[in-house]
Formats: structure tokens, C-alpha cells, sequence
């Protein structure tokens, strides 16, 4: 394996360029070629530097027997049984995070790269719509945003709907078997990305259905096994239980979403039957609190609310170092108009915050 270590591809990668620049810009100049060697070598490229990640301290049967957690065993542990990207044997903080979310706090996570601080909220969040689903059934008959999740830009979103994929959304359909081990007659979680790249924008359209069902069918369904696997294996295709019979549905005007769907890919999917987890961005959140056509979403989310008055919105904001100055002005009138939107106060909001870039001992952002 030698010749894979840091050094040896550093090596190579310098000397090829060395190689380059000589030949295509030195070429057989000798004399400009012993000009330029002290100059290559010096300012070429910087020598490697290796950051070692500290090793965070992990909890064998954290979650099974642990003596804080209730509700929340039968979900994760399960999920863990069936690799659904839940362990058992997680980090302190992850523990830390479900057992402080427990306790009606709210969290801020503050922990390196690498270090999984998105299961310190999707775990709390999973586990805490389960427990509804299983323990309120009259609630969860009414449909709502049970939980948001925000992030600053569309990459990120995308890289969160491939982990709901590979949770909740599994090709196998083995989070569905959880479910109904835990309670088999309700509905089950459904999650929808709702951003500029969500299609697509405006009131239902013959001509854009009919564009949207020839994407949707050349990207998705029109290719081979290995490709289709292999977006599968990277949580890039979606969660539709017959995509297929959903593309047909679009062609004839009808974003029709399947009890059994775990993802609603098309805003119209999303405005008429309201995800229990909406993944979105701040522009976009902005967008959807002030325009007529998404306000079935948040009507939807309203009844939930009255449904039972011990019902809570988890907020959930990633990469919170971002939301500082004017930025972090911005978020904080958003989420004021989100509460207005909603005829809330801050007692029916719970939040998690987490991030990768606060300094250590730093007690603001």
C-alpha cells in the first residue's frame, strides 16, 4: 500500500506538475529551465499537513439501556436492528442530545466535523414523531409540520434528504415494518424538500406535468439497473413506494402521493397533503410564509397545533455559525414571522441548533 501513502501522492502530483509547466510553457530552454528551478520548488505547492480527528467517546448499548430515555427505545432501537443509520453504540454527546431533548430542552450542538451531529436532531425528531404516531393516534390523523428543518443553501438540503432517504425512506421498505410492529393501523411519516429546485413553481400546469412525468421517467426510471443502484446506495433516488405509477399520475394532472411514499418530490405533492417533515432554506421559508399557494401547508399545520395543545415544532437550524450579523438578524425576524404565521408563541417551538465552527469556550455566536 506504499504507494498510496500521503507522501508518495503528494509526490506524484507535484512532479506531474513540475512536468507540465516545463514542457508546455519552458519548454527545451536550458537555460530558463535552471532560472525557473529554485522557483518551482519553492513556490510549486506547500508541503501536506495532516489533521488528525480526535476520537470522540462512544456508549456501548446507549440507547437500549439507557435509563433516561422511554418513548424513544422502541423507534431507534429498532431501526438500529434493521441498520436504518441508527447505532447502538453512539457517541456521549448523541446520547447527551437525546436525553436533554427528552427532558424538554432545547439543544444547542457544538461538536466537530465528523463527529455525527446530525443524528444529535434526526434522532430526537424520528423517535419524537413515532411516539405521536403511535401513542396519539387522534393527533396524528392531523396532517402538519411536525418538524423543519433549515439550512442556509440548497447543497445542504439535498445532503439531508439523502440521509431521510436512507432512514425513513429505505428501498426495502423496513422502516415501514417498524411502524406497523409499533402500531399498524396509521398513516406513515412523510418528508418533502421544499426549495427553488422543488418542482415546480405556480399553479398546476397541463404542459409542465407533461415535462416534469418525460424528466422524471428519462432520469429515473429509463435507466439501467446498475445506475438506478447506484443512486439508490447515495440516497439521490426517491422515496416513492411506485414511481412509476406516480410519474403516470403527473402526466394526467395528478400529483397523487401514495400512503405508502415516505418523500413528496413535487410542490404540489407537498401543498396539498403537508409532509410531517419539511426540509427547506431560509429564502425559500420566507417565500412560502408570505404567497397564497402555500398556505394550505401551514393551515394544515394550524389544526395539528389545535389538535392537542401539548403539540411542538421542532426547528431544527444546521450549520448555525452561518446565521451571525445581519444574517443571523434576518433568521431571527424569519422566525418571529413564522410564529405570527402560525398564531404561535415561543412555548409551542422547540429548536435545535447545531454546528461544526463554534470555537471552543465560546459562549456567542
Amino acid at each position: 500500500m506504499k504507494q498510496y501513502s500521503i507522501d508518495k501522492t503528494y509526490s506524484l502530483l507535484r512532479n506531474r506538475m513540475e512536468d507540465y509547466i516545463k514542457t508546455n510553457y519552458l519548454g527545451k530552454n536550458d537555460v530558463l529551465r535552471a532560472m525557473c528551478k529554485d522557483i518551482l520548488a519553492d513556490s510549486l505547492c506547500q508541503i501536506p499537513y495532516i489533521e488528525a480527528n480526535p476520537e470522540y467517546v462512544s456508549v456501548k448499548n446507549g440507547i437500549s439501556e439507557n435509563t433516561v430515555l422511554t418513548y424513544e427505545k422502541p423507534s431507534l432501537v429498532a431501526m438500529c436492528e434493521k441498520k436504518l443509520k441508527v447505532i447502538d453504540t453512539p457517541y456521549v454527546h448523541q446520547i447527551k442530545a437525546l436525553e436533554e431533548y427528552h427532558n424538554g430542552k432545547d439543544l444547542f450542538v457544538a461538536t466537530g466535523t465528523g463527529s455525527g451531529k446530525t443524528e444529535c436532531f434526526m434522532w430526537p425528531m424520528i423517535s419524537s414523531i413515532m411516539n405521536e404516531r403511535s401513542n396519539n393516534p387522534d393527533s396524528w390523523s392531523v396532517r402538519g409540520v411536525r418538524a423543519l428543518i433549515l439550512y442556509p443553501m440548497n447543497a445542504l438540503v439535498s445532503d439531508q434528504l439523502s440521509r431521510l432517504r436512507k432512514m425513513i425512506g429505505d428501498e426495502n421498505g423496513e422502516f415501514h415494518k417498524i411502524c406497523d410492529e409499533l402500531r399498524a393501523d396509521a398513516r406513515y411519516p412523510q418528508f418533502g424538500m421544499y426549495t427553488g429546485r422543488t418542482p415546480y413553481p405556480g399553479e398546476n400546469n397541463e404542459k409542465r406535468n407533461k415535462e416534469l412525468a418525460s424528466t422524471l421517467d428519462k432520469g429515473l426510471v429509463k435507466i439501467d439497473l446498475a445506475a438506478k443502484e447506484s443512486l439508490i446506495d447515495d440516497g439521490k433516488y426517491p422515496s416513492k413506494s411506485d414511481l412509476e405509477a406516480f410519474i403516470a399520475s403527473v402526466r394526467e394532472g395528478k400529483h397523487f402521493t401514495d400512503k405508502r411514499d415516505a418523500e413528496m418530490i413535487t410542490r404540489q405533492e407537498i401543498i396539498n397533503n403537508c409532509p410531517d417533515i419539511l426540509v427547506t432554506n431560509y429564502s425559500m421559508l420566507q417565500y412560502m410564509l408570505i404567497r397564497p399557494i402555500e398556505q394550505p401547508i401551514w393551515n394544515s399545520t394550524k389544526e395539528w397545533l389545535d389538535a392537542d395543545r401539548s403539540n411542538k415544532i421542532l426547528f431544527i437550524i444546521d450549520e448555525a455559525h452561518m446565521y451571525k450579523g445581519a444574517a443571523g438578524g434576518e433568521v431571527a425576524l424569519l422566525i418571529r414571522r413564522f410564529m405570527h404565521k402560525l398564531g404561535i408563541d415561543r412555548s409551542r417551538l422547540r429548536f435545535i441548533l447545531t454546528s461544526a465552527s463554534v470555537p471552543k469556550g465560546k459562549k456567542k455566536m
